[in-house]
């Protein structure tokens, strides 16, 4: 279903802020207060058959920290959904990048006081996809914003499965984590990076991120 064809309610449920105004479904996830009132409106849709209007409900339901909204994020990672679905193809390269999606929203739903513990659980899982899917830089912002102590094994992990995949632009996206959280194991790496640079120049933006945080 095109966004332009929703009922009413579901497209100002989705996309607009609390004055009517459209804004589109990121400022929706960001609204503080949440609306409440929407909530009812949105939470059916996670059941319905529509893949992509559940997809974008549990965004928005997610980010306002609402239980179920997580639980719908935590099952489209369990089960793969870019295997079967494309929700979020990139504007350029054109790969899927849900979960980078996904993890965004898992970030605000801390902001929301949804549970830390809970939401790096799925954070966890997400991570172990590091080398098969696309992931533009969402994850690393919302890992900047967290306190991913739990998580260094996992982003350590995480980085290795982009360099055997030969995603090494991806992989450079978590050194300015690492560097944060783990400095030594992050300047560790910084030799191979800078070799890197010589494949992917983009490279070089995440080498000279992580000197805000060495």
């Amino acid at each position: 279903m095109n966004s332009a064809t929703y009922p009413p309610a579901i497209y100002q449920a989705l996309y607009t802020d609390e004055a009517g105004e459209v804004v589109g479904l990121d400022e929706v996830q960001l609204l503080d207060p949440i609306l409440t009132s929407r909530i009812p409106e949105l939470l059916p849709l996670l059941a319905g058959d529509d893949l992509y209007l559940a997809y974008q409900a549990g965004l928005v339901l997610a980010a306002w920290g609402v239980a179920a909204g997580v639980d719908y994020l935590r099952h489209l990672a369990e089960i793969r959904v870019d295997r079967t679905a494309e929700l979020q193809p990139h504007r350029l390269s054109g790969e899927d990048n849900v979960y980078d999606v996904l993890a965004e929203a898992l970030g605000i739903a801390v902001l929301s006081e949804y549970d830390e513990q809970q939401v790096a659980g799925i954070l966890r899982n997400i991570l172990a996809l590091y080398g098969d899917c696309y992931f533009e830089s969402k994850l690393k912002r919302t890992l900047l914003r967290l306190n991913p102590d739990e998580l260094l094994p996992a982003i350590k992990q995480a980085m290795t499965l982009a360099l055997e995949q030969e995603r090494y632009y991806q992989a450079s996206q978590l050194l300015p984590v690492l560097a944060k959280y783990d400095k030594a194991y992050a300047l560790s790496q910084v030799s191979l990076f800078e070799r890197l640079v010589a494949q992917d120049e983009r490279i070089a933006y995440n080498l000279t991120e992580m000197q805000e945080y060495a």
